[in-house]
């Protein structure tokens, strides 16, 4: 089972979850959850607009 990060997509409203923002952003899945909640707590950590993320198991059904 893969993994990705997913981000809140209004800072503050954990109701809707994306995997970017944009177009032009990265998305990031990884093999183990481990690698994965360690990029979410790298990118939080990071991010000035307090937006929460979180690692997810990959669901080949959506789109993101």
């Amino acid at each position: 089972m893969n993994y990705i990060v997913l981000m809140e997509f209004l800072p503050g409203n954990p109701q809707i979850w994306v995997a970017r923002l944009n177009a032009e952003d990265p998305i990031y899945e990884f093999e183990t959850l481990e690698e994965c909640e360690a990029k979410a707590a790298e990118l939080q950590s990071q991010d000035p607009s307090g937006r929460l993320y979180k690692a997810a198991p990959l669901d080949a059904t959506m789109t993101y």
